[in-house]
């Protein structure tokens, strides 16, 4: 059992990274004839961009399938399952917290206001960040690390009304 939710929780906190790297180097990249809508003002309640969900979740699927066949070791099982967590609760923060698709109520919490934060900021610019649930900014050469800078809150609270978000 301890494999098992190690596969789970790595495979979780792990789906960050590759959140940030498909979105800054694959969307913002060669993806972006997708991605594009998703920057641009809504034209109905789908958008090309929705095809990237739909793509990724082959690859979770297909960890699934070769684990359950025992092409692979049983811990990957696991660690599907933990990609396919992200998968929902990224569903979750950008369909229902950031961009209010769903009509659900949403808590004013200080964590989902970050989110929406950062989000509208990455919107304002196509800039950092480009993750979703920990929406961290690199800083510049002089400052190695990672930070959520106050210029983030002053980027997105600052944004036109008729942005798209």
């Amino acid at each position: 059992m301890t494999v098992a939710a190690v596969s789970f929780v790595a495979a979780f906190a792990a789906m960050e990274g590759v959140s940030y790297a498909a979105h800054r180097w694959l969307m913002h990249g060669r993806g972006m004839v997708w991605h594009a809508s998703h920057h641009a003002p809504p034209r109905g309640r789908m958008e090309a961009n929705d095809l990237f969900p739909l793509c990724f979740s082959v690859l979770g699927f297909g960890l699934f399938a070769l684990a359950a066949l025992g092409a692979l070791p049983p811990w990957t099982w696991w660690a599907a399952a933990g990609m396919t967590a992200y998968g929902v609760a990224y569903l979750a923060v950008h369909e229902v917290v950031i961009h209010r698709r769903l009509p659900l109520r949403v808590p004013e919490r200080r964590y989902l206001r970050w989110l929406r934060d950062s989000h509208r900021a990455h919107h304002r610019d196509g800039g950092e960040p480009f993750g979703m649930l920990l929406p961290l900014m690199r800083r510049g050469r002089r400052q190695p690390g990672w930070s959520v800078p106050d210029e983030l809150l002053v980027r997105a609270r600052t944004r036109s009304r008729r942005a798209r978000l």
